[in-house]
């Protein structure tokens, strides 16, 4: 009797639907017209199922925004995305706390979180230019840090990297040469950029677990085979975490580049929600609202139980 008591409890433990835990999961939205969005407006689904909505934060709340430079490049570019910086950061709102971090070498911090506006200016203008690019080296480690700060504090958050970098000059080569010149088939000859898509395709599976949303702006266009790569992943590992990337093919574009990239930043609102899930993995987000449509996060990660 025994005995079959445990087999019932081991074939129990074995084909037992596994109970549902609660995920809690952030989305980053834009109403499309601009409207004012209320959390009683939206209607939320996560793999079609309802999810519970826990809280809404919109552009009155407190937004904490981590700038991180990774300038290594073209000094009149750059003078122009410090002025742009400067000018942008002048005029944000007094609930947008702006930290300012370094990429090279590793993150360093320039400035902790503040709305002391003089302060974050003078950082930026007192930037030294000098190293290799480290977006991609400091990335998933800025990513960690933003999603460890949403852990403590209810607030608004989002990355946003201002760069210059020419996936030519990182310490890592991604130029993949050719391994064997004696055979005509070695596959470096004919997909040069497979290390740098190999190196995106990592990053992106990290990243899409992280919950703040992550912005770039590019402050020059490259078009070799190499750059385009690169540029291409920079556009998905923002897409992936909610935010966005811009790219400036001329000068000219830089100012319009970072002002637009950081007031879309300010004016993003954040929606936590509650859902039920008997697994991990990715899921799908669909929001419908009152107010109009909606741009927002479409796919995000629920933690396994």
């Amino acid at each position: 009797m025994r005995r079959i008591a445990i087999v019932l409890l081991c074939a129990w433990c074995l084909f037992a639907e596994p109970r549902a835990r609660q995920n809690q999961i952030r989305v980053p939205v834009w109403p499309e017209n601009g409207a004012s969005l209320e959390a009683g407006s939206i209607v939320a689904k996560v793999n079609g199922k309802p999810a519970r909505i826990l809280r809404l934060k919109g552009p009155s709340d407190d937004l904490l925004l981590l700038l991180i430079l990774d300038l290594t490049n073209d000094l009149s570019e750059i003078d122009l995305a410090r002025d742009a910086l400067a000018a942008t950061i002048a005029e944000l709102p007094r609930n947008v706390y702006v930290g300012v971090m370094r990429a090279q070498e590793g993150l360093r911090v320039l400035v902790d979180p503040t709305n002391d506006r003089d302060a974050v200016i003078q950082a930026i203008r007192n930037l030294s230019v000098s190293g290799t690019p480290g977006l991609l080296e400091t990335i998933e480690t800025a990513s960690e840090l933003a999603d460890s700060i949403l852990k403590k504090a209810p607030v608004r958050l989002a990355v946003c990297y201002v760069t210059d970098s020419d996936v030519r000059d990182y310490r890592e080569d991604f130029t993949n040469p050719v391994i064997n010149w004696s055979d005509r088939g070695d596959l470096s000859r004919r997909f040069p950029e497979g290390l740098i898509k190999d190196r995106m395709s990592k990053l992106q599976a990290k990243l899409s677990s992280r919950s703040a949303p992550i912005f770039i702006v590019h402050l020059e266009y490259r078009s070799d085979r190499l750059n385009e790569a690169y540029q291409s992943g920079l556009l998905e590992l923002a897409a992936i975490t909610g935010g966005m990337a811009r790219f400036c093919r001329t000068n000219s574009e830089i100012a319009s580049a970072i002002e637009e990239t950081l007031r879309t930043i300010t004016a993003h609102y954040s929606l936590d929600l509650l859902v039920a899930s008997r697994g991990g993995g990715s899921a799908e987000v669909t929001l419908e609202s009152d107010a109009g449509p909606l741009r927002y996060r479409h796919r995000v990660y629920l933690k396994k139980k």
